[in-house]
């Protein structure tokens, strides 16, 4: 009978176990030591010099694919030494055949521009490329602005969506610069070289960048800086906004190096920061947002300020924003996690007084925001501008959290899922400044 235990031994605690979380939906990692791809790509960088590294690839319930510790390792130590051949950049370029071809072309190709091109070139030899193992485990696609249709990018935040669209048009503009140089040096990629390859080759290039000594080549344009590099398995380490880490090349040792600052058991998850650290920066370079970002912030424009507080005149609002200027407030106008800046109340509060100049001004620019004491009346007005300024960025939105929320638990493509969840946790933020903010007031 299906099911039966026909040995009539009673099943034990670890079959429950696993019964149990097969029934709950089991939430833990899932090894990828015996993926063919992975193991392959590992075989290579030892054959070419790469001794190896205490990490595992692994499937990660809330980040995806990562590195899991494989034995506990230790503050300082140096988990990754990618060897110099490993490593592909413009000087790699530049020595390839497809380098070859850039040195006799009239015109002058940016950094991103050729290692996209050489990632193309390299996939279109197949099994061929000295580069295969790496390629070959790279994501057929992704979920960075320029992979999103006009309603996807419709339904990002308001801040993001001008952002998005200049992507798009940056890589359009790329992929149509490179097209005659294809077209008559490269006769074997010319029918492959599409739009969409080059999507593809752009942002794998993007989401992997990292940075090694300028190359200074004169047969590339100098545009922008010829840095970019590609590390194989450093790329399989996630992002952390805390995360402890430092990493670089090695002039010493001719290594691109990951060392931590921080200790992990065995099992862990190893996290670097990407550098970019808040949700914007990282929707544009990587298609991910982390949430609550504890260092995330939505920038505050003192256009935004003024509106809050119309009742000056005209010489007046020039004499205060002169001031403001020349004081430094007007440097960090943001709201986080932690609510709304001080300097944003402290702008408010001068903008909110009757009548300023040099000497009082040097008295009010040093007013502390959420003292232990009652408001002055000029500082109410302050907290009552700025609960507005909120409501009206809230109000901004065309959806509500609660609509975005119920948007998430349909069906989604993941870059309108990406789009939407993006958009909610910008909400959630602003939401969490006014509470803060209602909060102090009510309190005082």
């Amino acid at each position: 009978m299906t099911g039966s235990n026909r040995t009539g031994k009673k099943k034990g605690r670890t079959w429950r176990k696993r019964k149990r979380r097969i029934c709950e939906g089991d939430r833990r990692p899932v090894c990828q030591g015996k993926d063919r791809e992975l193991i392959h790509l590992q075989q290579f960088m030892r054959a070419n010099g790469f001794n190896g590294c205490p990490l595992k690839p692994t499937i990660f319930p809330s980040t995806g694919r990562g590195a899991m510790a494989a034995r506990s390792i230790k503050a300082g130590e140096v988990i990754i030494a990618v060897p110099k051949n490993l490593l592909i950049s413009c000087r790699t370029v530049l020595l390839s055949h497809l380098g070859n071809k850039l040195k006799t072309w009239s015109s002058r190709f940016t950094c991103a521009q050729v290692l996209s091109l050489f990632l193309l070139c390299e996939r279109n030899k197949g099994q061929a490329s000295f580069w295969y193992p790496y390629i070959s485990t790279l994501p057929n696609s992704f979920t960075t602005p320029v992979y999103f249709t006009e309603a996807e990018v419709d339904a990002l935040s308001p801040t993001l969506q001008e952002k998005a669209r200049e992507l798009k048009k940056e890589l359009l503009h790329a992929f149509n610069d490179l097209e005659p140089f294809v077209a008559s040096m490269l006769p074997e990629l010319d029918s492959k070289f599409t739009f969409d390859a080059f999507r593809w080759a752009w942002s794998v290039l993007k989401t992997r960048t990292l940075y090694q000594e300028d190359c200074r080549s004169p047969y590339l344009s100098n545009k922008e800086p010829q840095t970019s590099t590609m590390v194989p398995m450093l790329d399989l380490i996630n992002h952390s906004p805390t995360a402890k880490a430092r990493f670089g090349y090695n002039v010493n040792t001719s290594c691109y190096e990951v060392r931590v600052l921080e200790p992990y058991k065995k099992y862990d998850q190893v996290f670097i920061s990407y550098g970019f650290d808040d949700n914007t920066e990282l929707m544009l370079k990587f298609g991910f947002f982390v949430p609550r970002n504890p260092k995330d912030f939505i920038k505050i424009n003192l256009s935004e300020l003024l509106e809050c507080l119309p009742q000056m005149d005209d010489e007046e609002r020039t004499k205060k924003v002169d001031l403001l200027f020349d004081s430094g407030l007007l440097s960090n106008q943001t709201c986080t996690w932690n609510g709304i800046s001080w300097q944003v109340i402290s702008v408010l509060q001068v903008l909110a007084r009757n009548g300023i100049d040099k000497d009082s001004f040097q008295i009010a620019r040093f007013l502390m925001p959420f003292r232990n004491a009652a408001p002055t009346s000029e500082e109410a007005r302050a907290l009552q501008a700025a609960g507005a300024l909120l409501e009206r960025r809230l109000k901004a939105y065309e959806t509500t959290i609660e609509e975005d929320s119920v948007l998430l638990q349909g069906t989604l493509s993941p870059c309108m899922e990406l789009a939407v969840g993006s958009r909610r946790e910008e909400k959630r933020m602003l939401l969490n400044a006014l509470e803060v903010l209602t909060q102090y007031q009510t309190i005082n």
